[in-house]
């Protein structure tokens, strides 16, 4: 009798360490499931805004990146407050091209010039590069002027576009300067070689047109016809463009009196602009985040390794 008591009660102690045991592994992988809804939110803003941090600093050339050495041959073409010239002179100029080649060159030349004048200066200076645009055949397409500083954009013949600059130059101290060339001619062939096929297309129609022997045939040919002479009149338009820009060069000038800061420029409040200016930083926020991840991935990827490692050791433990 005394043995089947022991024996109860050793069963009995068994079934209660059993229950105890099963109480701790439920409760440890209900600790380990259960992750409050806060601390995951937490954690995803965490991770979003360490990456944006990171892309910020790679897109503004931090930690090594990309863009600062492209951002360093962009600077090539502008020269510091020494005034230097280089840069001006080389830019291959516009017109025909050499003898032999099959179609003239079309290139859109654009250049940016920053002055530094003499203090009460400023109005005769700022009338002198208006002369200067005259003289070489150009004119003033916009200007604006406040306190001692201004600025005018010039358009000038392209053949007259290195002379133009030299004398911009002569008015003081070149503060910054870029020279930009850029060749169209393919697409200027392009847009001739559509408005040939255009145009042989409509006389091919206005012969159908002649021969049309009822009025639905006149109506289809009309309306192929009413396409074909809108596409022509939209390739000339894009002609008449090119030509614009390319047979009369754009150059920025920036006028300021030596001691006077330079005026930034200021944007037209708008909605679109607004829209515009919205969605571009939009994209850029997003691009800084991918950037990011990009650097941080690989420190996500090593510490899930590691918290994988951690949870395994404390398993065999519990265990």
């Amino acid at each position: 009798m005394e043995t089947a008591i022991d024996y109860l009660n050793t069963v009995h102690g068994d079934l209660l360490d059993a229950a105890a045991r099963e109480r701790a592994r439920l409760r440890a992988v209900a600790r380990r499931r259960r992750m409050p809804s806060s601390g995951l939110v937490a954690a995803v803003v965490a991770v979003l805004v360490s990456a944006g941090l990171i892309g910020l600093v790679i897109r503004s050339g931090g930690l090594g990146s990309d863009e600062a050495g492209q951002g360093g041959s962009t600077g090539a073409a502008a020269t510091g407050a020494t005034g230097g010239t280089a840069g001006f002179d080389e830019t291959p100029p516009a017109g025909k091209g050499e003898p032999g080649t099959p179609a003239p060159s079309h290139i859109i030349r654009t250049a940016q010039i920053a002055v530094v004048i003499p203090a009460d200066a400023f109005d005769e200076r700022f009338g002198q590069a208006v002369d200067v645009a005259e003289e070489h055949g150009g004119f003033v397409a916009d200007s604006r002027s406040a306190g001692r500083s201004g600025s005018l954009t010039l358009r000038v013949p392209a053949r007259a576009f290195d002379e133009t600059l030299r004398a911009l130059r002569a008015l003081g101290t070149v503060e910054v300067q870029s020279v930009h060339g850029k060749d169209v001619t393919a697409d200027y062939v392009d847009l001739r070689a559509r408005l040939r096929i255009a145009r042989a297309r409509r006389d091919v129609l206005l012969v159908l047109m002649n021969d049309a022997t009822s009025i639905e045939q006149t109506i289809r040919v009309q309306n192929a016809l009413d396409e074909t002479q809108l596409r022509i009149e939209e390739l000339q338009g894009q002609l008449r463009v090119l030509d614009d820009r390319t047979s009369l060069a754009t150059i920025r000038l920036a006028l300021r009196e030596k001691g006077v800061k330079a005026e930034a420029e200021v944007e037209t409040a708008s909605i679109p602009n607004a829209f515009a200016r919205a969605a571009a930083g939009f994209v850029g926020v997003i691009a800084a985040i991918v950037i990011g991840f990009g650097y941080l991935l690989p420190v996500l990827a090593i510490g899930v390794l590691i918290w994988f490692v951690v949870v395994r050791v404390r398993r065999e433990r519990a265990g």
